[in-house]
């Protein structure tokens, strides 16, 4: 064991200033499932190859496709309801203030009697029950719409995951279930890498930590415009004594390719 740290410590650091590190993809992503269901397709053909955008793992959606489709059939009808209802609460609203004021005309007037009174006021409080009834079901319509618009958007997010798409351009590195298999929420689906660019870690000493920032940095003997993404100021746990340094640069001719790191 302690002759293959002595070697690895060898591989990665060639002095004060000078390091090795492999130029590998920018972002790492361990892609899963946030859903349950059979695995219905699986894009073998993407393993080992840049993502194109299209579905790579696709868990069965039969039922949730038919139910978005009966929702929204639904919600068509509801919002032809409230539509419909909307103009019989203007209407009611009409009746209501038209046997208001007939009752406020003859309230006071002692030509009219009490029992023709009382038949003009029944006839005001029925218009005013009738309204508030009209307008008690037409909220309760809008609620109906909420819950159903929010069950539409649940079951297309619920699809949309269920067919499972890696960004263009991605690497897929490795695809994990097969068809028949039933994924539960957590499952493992794919190692998948963004290859946009390239990063490359380092472990410097203490010594070379000091003002590395403001240093220039060469790649293979040549100055490069790379820059440093992420500096650890508290000692790695692994290599000892050292200090892990991120640095970004664009995507390689070739992944994995040792680079020489100088700092001057």
């Amino acid at each position: 064991m302690k002759i293959f740290i002595a070697i690895l410590l060898s591989l990665v650091s060639l002095g004060a200033t000078g390091y090795y590190s492999k130029a590998e993809p920018k972002e790492f992503f361990s892609v899963k499932s946030s859903v349950s269901g059979e695995v219905v397709f699986v894009n073998d053909a993407l393993e080992g190859k840049n993502s194109d955008g299209s579905v790579v793992v696709k868990i069965d959606d039969v039922i949730d496709k038919a139910d978005l489709l009966a929702s929204k059939q639904k919600l068509k009808f509801l919002l032809s309801n409230i539509a419909l209802m909307k103009q019989n609460l203007a209407n009611s609203k009409r009746a209501a203030d038209i046997n208001k004021n007939n009752y406020a005309r003859v309230e006071n007037l002692s030509s009219y009697s009490k029992t023709q009174k009382d038949a003009k006021l029944l006839t005001m409080i029925n218009a005013q029950s009738s309204y508030i009834s009209v307008k008690t079901s037409l909220v309760n319509l809008k609620t109906q719409k909420e819950d159903l618009s929010l069950k539409i958007k649940t079951l297309e997010d619920k699809i949309k995951k269920k067919n499972i798409k890696v960004v263009a351009g991605n690497y897929i590195y490795k695809i994990y279930p097969r068809i028949g298999d039933f994924l539960v929420p957590g499952a493992k689906l794919m190692d998948v890498y963004d290859v946009s660019g390239a990063r490359l870690v380092i472990y410097v000493s203490a010594d070379d930590l000091v003002g590395i920032e403001k240093k220039k940095i060469y790649l293979d003997g040549s100055l490069s415009s790379v820059t440093i993404d992420k500096i650890w100021r508290v000692a790695d746990s692994i290599n000892i004594s050292s200090y892990r340094v991120e640095i970004l640069m664009d995507k390689p001719k070739q992944f994995s390719k040792l680079v020489k790191i100088e700092f001057k």
